[in-house]
């Protein structure tokens, strides 16, 4: 098993971070992207942390994510990202591939989601 672990700055309130990360619109409008995965909350503390069990088919691969999320000023957000790999092949360099384009598309989705929310309140600025 092995463990990685990020941690984020975002300017964005806890619970709006808490909201994108438990929505599961994506499993139900697209659900062919998601056939082989089984996703599961484990752990749900509102808008402090949530963890999430996902496992491939025939279990090749096992990802626990955590995200744990602390305020901070200014109607921030730190956002530790923690994640554990359990697969059957150990040093398979595929899997690893896998695993962390999983890594970086969780983190990419977390900085986009700060720039529509930073944008939308200039907009709403902008508005007034």
């Amino acid at each position: 098993m092995s463990i990685l672990s990020k941690t984020l700055k975002l300017r964005i309130p806890s619970n709006i971070i808490y909201r994108a990360l438990k929505d599961t619109r994506l499993e139900t409008l697209f659900p062919e992207f998601f056939i082989g995965v089984e996703r599961k909350v484990i752990t749900d503390i509102i808008n402090k942390e949530v963890s999430f069990n996902t496992i491939t088919q025939g279990k090749q691969i096992e990802i626990i994510e955590t995200f744990k999320l602390k305020i901070a000023n200014n109607n921030g957000t730190v956002v530790e990202y923690i994640t554990e790999t359990k697969s059957i092949e150990e040093n398979n360099i595929v899997l690893e591939s896998i695993v962390q384009t999983h890594i970086a598309n969780i983190l990419f989705s977390l900085l986009m989601l700060e720039t529509g929310y930073i944008n939308g309140v200039l907009e709403k600025e902008k508005s007034r």
